[in-house]
């Protein structure tokens, strides 16, 4: 696979957590964040095995690699709860934008500690990228309507560093064994620490039914953006496909105003732009 197959799979990535964002908000007002987020990893347990037993065998495991996938599930935890938590209990336009910033974490981190390195036309593209989503993430309209701004911010930082941390050890474990396992194996290591601890704590873990719709859809969804993304980083380095991925408020935005016929406000249509050129100057 070339670089030019990696920018488009990290563009399906972006794409498919931009709509997951609007079920999981749909989710987490219709459940507690905990039960949407592990019934979301067991759809998407599922999906994997079953395309597991269909293409693919087991690759062979050392400690460092089974260490990493412990580590990636994690950070997936916690990034996950806290994003989950945060939409929850905190404003979409205030948290979002917070949460969009993981991509920072994950760009400083290849930079120094995987050796990854990018032209100046990509550092540009990285900037905007991030810079664009941001934008594009909040709006002044609800901002003055907030009575107290930093409802859900603290959870949506711990969120922002979690999933910095943890896409960088995707993109070692995705150049060590493969696009598929470390999303099959870090999957599957997650639903079994949420399930140990709703057992330890006494958690109900029922079936949401209320939103159960929105529930498959972000389990369908999210497992369509983290095989796309793992594949990406096998081709093109996890500091170029970090911004990219990060960029899904964007996406959000677009489907809110094509099917809610939601408004979008200046600085947000200049977020999109800059998300746009952002992606550009990335996949030159």
């Amino acid at each position: 696979m070339d670089i030019s197959y990696g920018i488009f799979f990290g563009i399906i990535a972006m794409m498919s957590w931009g709509v997951s964002d609007f079920f999981v908000t749909k989710s987490t007002r219709g459940c507690d964040p905990f039960r949407a987020f592990l019934w979301s990893q067991i759809i998407a347990l599922i999906i994997l095995f079953a395309i597991f037993f269909i293409f693919l065998e087991t690759p062979k495991f050392s400690f460092n690699i089974v260490g990493l996938i412990l580590l990636s599930a994690f950070f997936t935890v916690i990034a996950n709860l806290a994003f989950y938590k945060s939409l929850k209990v905190g404003k979409v336009s205030i948290v979002m934008p917070v949460a969009s910033c993981w991509a920072v974490v994950t760009v400083l981190l290849s930079l120094i500690f995987l050796n990854q390195s990018l032209t100046q036309n990509r550092v540009v593209g990285v900037v905007l990228a991030i810079a664009g989503a941001v934008l594009v993430s909040f709006s002044w309209k609800d901002l003055k309507k907030l009575k107290n701004h930093a409802d859900g911010v603290n959870y949506a930082v711990i969120a922002a560093l979690a999933y910095g941390i943890d896409f960088v050890f995707i993109d070692l474990m995705a150049n060590r064994i493969g696009w598929f396992f470390p999303i099959l194996f870090t999957g599957l290591v997650t639903a079994c620490f949420l399930s140990v601890y709703a057992g330890m704590s006494g958690k109900d873990i029922s079936f949401p039914k209320k939103v159960w719709h929105f529930i498959i859809l972000v389990g369908i969804l999210d497992t369509v953006a983290y095989l796309f993304y793992s594949s990406s980083v096998t081709t093109v380095y996890g500091a170029v496909m970090a911004p990219i991925a990060a960029s899904s408020p964007a996406v959000s935005i677009l489907l809110a105003k094509i099917f809610f016929k939601e408004k979008i406000e200046m600085h947000q249509e200049i977020g999109i732009a800059l998300v746009i050129i952002g992606l550009i100057l990335l996949s030159i």
